[in-house]
Formats: C-alpha cells, sequence, structure tokens
C-alpha cells in the first residue's frame, strides 16, 4: 500500500533504511580532532580502530579529540601555555573559533598573534592581495578571551553560562588554569587538621565536610565540562598544575593539583610535560647546550584508560621555538655490523638511556595532599623562550626523573 492507510499513517514504504558503509558510518560519528602542534603526540592521542584500514584511519584527523576533556599537567616553564597556543593558532588558521579562560596570568596575545603570522607567511599564497596583517586581524576576531579572576567567577561562567556562551562555531575551549583558583578558596587538609587541634573547628563532622566540600565543587566543575565539550562538539583542553608527592614514594613523584574522584572519569585524555636530560645519541641536534631546552610531552591516560605501561611512542621530546613547536629526530640505529673492534673489544654505539619504568603518578583517590607533598608556584606563560636558570633545570628534572 503506497497511500495512506485508514489511520492516515503514511506507509513505511516510504521510510526504508538506507545502508552505510562501517567505515563510513563510524567516521561520520567521529567529531575530529584538533593538532597540537606536535605531529608524534597528535598520533599517540588516538588509537586505532579494530577493523578499519589503516588507509583509511591515516585520513582521520589526530590531536586532541573534540566532545571531549584533556588535560595537560606540569611544572612552570614546560610549555602547558605554548601547547594550548599552538592548538588555538591550529584551530583559528582553520577558521573555527577559539574560547580562552584565564584563572591566573593572562594569555601573551603578542606571541600567539606572531604564532598566527609566522603561519600565515609560511602558507601564504603569493598572488593573495590580503595583507598578513589584515589576515591576522580577521582570525584574531574568532579568538573569545574571558578573566575568571576567582573561582566564583569561574564556576558562574561554566554553571550558568550565558545564552551566547560558547558562541557558535567554537571548536576549542581552554581553560588556563583550572587549578589556579581552588587554592584560596580550599585551604590544605593539613592547615584543616591543625585548626580541629586549635580548637577553630568545632569537631571531626565539620572537618570532614570542610574536606569533602572541595570534592562536591570539583564534581560539578568536571560534569559541567563535560556536558558543554558534548553539546557543543567541541575540544576542552585545561591546564594543570603540579604538586610533588615526595612521602611514601620512591623518588619524587609528579601529580596534577586537581585530580581524584569525579575528575578522573572526566579527563579523557591526559598529557604530563617535564623536562629530563636527553641522550645525545640517540637524538639528533642535541648538544649539552641545546638539551637544556628540551621538554617532554608524555601520555599518561588514553581515551579514558591510565597507561600503567610506560611506551616510547608515548614519550615526545621537543623544543619551544618562536612559531611553536620542534620535535626532535631520532638518529638512525646503526646495523650490528657496524660494531668496531679496538685492542681486541668490541666496541659498540652506546645505547640509548633506558627510562625509568615507572609511570608518571596518576592517582585516582581523593586523598591526594599529604604532608609530603610540595606546591609549584605557577607562572607559565609569556617568558618560556627565555633560558631559565640552572636551579630551575635542576628542580624540572627531579620531577620528571621517575
Amino acid at each position: 500500500m503506497s497511500t495512506q492507510d485508514i489511520t492516515n499513517l503514511s506507509s513505511l514504504e516510504n521510510y526504508r533504511v538506507i545502508s552505510l558503509p562501517a567505515s563510513q558510518s563510524l567516521r561520520t560519528s567521529v567529531p575530529g580532532s584538533l593538532p597540537t602542534g606536535l605531529e608524534r603526540l597528535d598520533e599517540a592521542l588516538v588509537l586505532p580502530a579494530l577493523g578499519i584500514s589503516p588507509s583509511t584511519q591515516s585520513q582521520w584527523p589526530r590531536g586532541i579529540p573534540r566532545g571531549r576533556v584533556t588535560e595537560a599537567f606540569g611544572p612552570p616553564g614546560v610549555g602547558k601555555t605554548t601547547l594550548a597556543m599552538k592548538t588555538a593558532t591550529n584551530v583559528l588558521l582553520a577558521e573555527e573559533k577559539v574560547v580562552w579562560i584565564d584563572t591566573g596570568s593572562p594569555i601573551h596575545t603578542p606571541r600567539l598573534r606572531a604564532m598566527l603570522r609566522k603561519n600565515i607567511n609560511s602558507t601564504k599564497d603569493r598572488s593573495s592581495s590580503l595583507e598578513t596583517g589584515d589576515a591576522v586581524d580577521s582570525l584574531m576576531a574568532n579568538f573569545i578571551h574571558f578573566r575568571a579572576q576567582s573561582l566564583p567567577h569561574l564556576l558562574a561562567l561554566l554553571l550558568r553560562p550565558p545564552a551566547c556562551f560558547p558562541p557558535e562555531g567554537t571548536a576549542l575551549l581552554v581553560v588556563d588554569t583550572i587549578s589556579g583558583p581552588f587554592p584560596s578558596y580550599f585551604p590544605h587538609a593539613t592547615e584543616l587538621k591543625s585548626r580541629l587541634s586549635q580548637g577553630r573547628i568545632a569537631d571531626n563532622h565539620q572537618l570532614q565536610w570542610l574536606l569533602n566540600r572541595k570534592w562536591n565543587v570539583t564534581s560539578d566543575l568536571a560534569s559541567h565540562l563535560t556536558k558543554l565539550a558534548t553539546i557543543n562538539r567541541m575540544a576542552v583542553l585545561v591546564l594543570n598544575q603540579t604538586h610533588t608527592k615526595i612521602k611514601g614514594q620512591p623518588r619524587p613523584t609528579l601529580y596534577p593539583a586537581l585530580a581524584g574522584g569525579s575528575w578522573e572519569s572526566t579527563v579523557y585524555s591526559r598529557i604530563v610535560l617535564y623536562r629530563d636530560w636527553p641522550d645525545p645519541e640517540t637524538y639528533e641536534d642535541v648538544d649539552e647546550f641545546s638539551s637544556r631546552r628540551v621538554r617532554f610531552a608524555e601520555i599518561v591516560k588514553r581515551t579514558g584508560k591510565l597507561q600503567n605501561l610506560r611506551n616510547d611512542d608515548d614519550i615526545i621530546p621537543f623544543f619551544i621555538e618562536d612559531e611553536g613547536f620542534r620535535e626532535l629526530v631520532k638518529r638512525p640505529k646503526l646495523p650490528p655490523s657496524s660494531a668496531v673492534t679496538i685492542s681486541g673489544t668490541t666496541s659498540t654505539c652506546a645505547k640509548p638511556r633506558k627510562r625509568k619504568v615507572d609511570e608518571v603518578a596518576d592517582s585516582e583517590e581523593e586523598g591526594l595532599e599529604s604532608d609530603g607533598d610540595y606546591g609549584w608556584i605557577e607562572s607559565d606563560d609569556a617568558g618560556l623562550l627565555v633560558e631559565d636558570d640552572e636551579n630551575d633545570i635542576g628542580a624540572g628534572r627531579a620531577s620528571a626523573n621517575r
């Protein structure tokens, strides 16, 4: 029956199900990803899908996934803000919108404009009549900046956003930094216990309420970030400060400052950035001087799952330069026949220094704070290109030598 029946319902023949190949259906269902400027990091953030050919997967965008919350944490001066700025630059060059929320030091806008200018000059068509300055101004019109100077400001913006937030066409939301406003409103557990002993807190019940209050606020913040990312199909990149856990650890270990509880289920991907000494025998363009400028980005959580075992493919060394990043290139491995025999002994090329197997700590517990925690003072923005003194470098190395 091709016409409407007596119940005034149209025939089922008009609504036939259209079959699609599995690869096409999966590709259309994936929101996509945003490149970070580090090619190996983009590849490490995306796991290969089962049942899909490698040629098909190679055409998919790689990087920070849309519709998810990605976290980057580390001590000051390791490139967290630069990672966010480079990702924002790639989004702006694609003529999409970026929303940037500052909770501490404001973003260095001239540096962001300089990144855009260098990318435009490197890809500019000679026949284009649009000046570089005008092109930068046009792209910066898609950059929306907010200042959240306190935790109530941040919560009001994310939990009770205005009707126009985020603007239509937003591909990236950056929060720099998510953990910055918390210490002013939620004292350390040690301080609260000290208040109890001094009689400034009535009883253990009030102490427990004060300890749990932080996690209640964190839970609300996490759920609304996930909601914003899912509904708007945009990537949410949050920058997190760090503290070093010493007590009960074999060596000083980096932890995210804001972690535990429902926050762990919110973070889909987690990147830790740190400094370390690269092996000159393993990487090209590394000498005694340039090795001080090397940073490392490592995937410690991917697709919602912790990386229990460290993998060399998840560790990406890089330099920070004016236009963004430059990855270190590994030297080609010499074949076994290249061994040189001297005075009856066999001398081969020095093997690359193996990193410790301990994982960069990533806690799922709520009780991260302890007497052995050492907090970092955050100052990670415009001064990344200026060389830190040797004390800072030593501190960064001690924190990351896991």
